[in-house]
Order: structure tokens, then sequence, then C-alpha cells
């Protein structure tokens, strides 16, 4: 079961950072400049070309061997966490999939080029972001929305035992 779970993982996180990749690749090169806008929906939802040196929101800009590094060591992170959490439910496996594909996807950027390839806005925020920033954000759900329900599972299991409501 435990191989099962890795192999999925492993797929997962491979099609995550090869569609992140492929992704940046192709706005990278459909756009002239960056900060060009191409409307999808008036007022909502854009593709703009940005290369963000900084972490999310442009936050920590020019930053990239910190941030590379930090990168580094969160990957490592919840690799060595899951390493050490056996938890086989779909919820747990995908969203840490997710969330080492994004960080993945961006620590490329990051060594390779020195920034990251930002391509998606939607108007409702003010910043523009990539596939892999949608990865991490999935996943962080994902785990969050597991996390709750084991947490949920715990509390009436500990209920049922000690004779209470």
């Amino acid at each position: 079961m435990r191989k099962r779970k890795y192999f999925l993982k492993l797929i997962v996180i491979s099609v995550g950072v090869l569609v992140d990749i492929i992704t940046k690749i192709i706005f990278a090169n459909l756009f002239a400049t960056p900060r060009e806008d191409v409307t999808v929906i008036n007022n909502f939802f854009y593709f703009t070309y940005l290369e963000n040196t900084g972490a999310a929101y442009g936050m920590f800009s020019g930053s990239v061997v910190p941030l590379a590094i930090f990168s580094s060591v969160f990957i490592v992170g919840i690799l060595v966490y899951d390493y050490f959490n056996h938890e086989d439910n779909w919820l747990y496996v995908l969203g840490v999939s997710f969330i080492v594909s994004g960080a993945i996807g961006n620590l490329i950027d990051r060594i390779f080029l020195g920034y990251v390839r930002d391509f998606i806005s939607i108007r409702l925020f003010s910043f523009v972001f990539n596939i892999a920033d949608l990865w991490v954000t999935v996943g962080v759900v994902l785990f969050a929305v597991n996390l709750l329900l084991s947490l949920i599972k715990e509390c009436k299991k500990g209920k049922g035992q000690n004779g209470s409501k």
C-alpha cells in the first residue's frame, strides 16, 4: 500500500511540474513584453505575463537566492513529514503532492531564470499567479480539509470512548 501511495504521489508531482513548466513556456513565448494583457473575460480574467523576482503578491522582491533556499528547505520538510506520516486517504495524498509539485515548479524558475513566470490574473485580486501557485493553493486546501476531517473524527471517537454526549 505504501509503495502505491508513493507511486501515485510521484505521478501527481511529475505531471503537476510538467504542466506548470509547459504553461510557463507557452505564455513566456506568447507575450512580447511583460505586463501585456490578453482579455479572456473583460474586467475579470486576463492573461498577464509577469516576471516575479519575489514571492506571493510580490513580497520579498529581488530575493531570489533566499527564496530558492527557503523553497528547497520547505520541499524537503514536506517530504520528511510525509515520510513519517502514513495517511493513505486521497485528500492527504493529493494535498501533499500538489504542494510539492507547485513548490518544485516555482523553484525550477528561480534557479534557472532568476524569477518566476506568472501569467494568470483574476481581477478580483490584485496579483498575477501561475499553475504552480494554483497547485500549492489547492494542495493547502486539500491538506487543511483532511486535517479538519481527521480532527473531527478524533473528537467523535474520543466522545464515544468516555461516555460523553
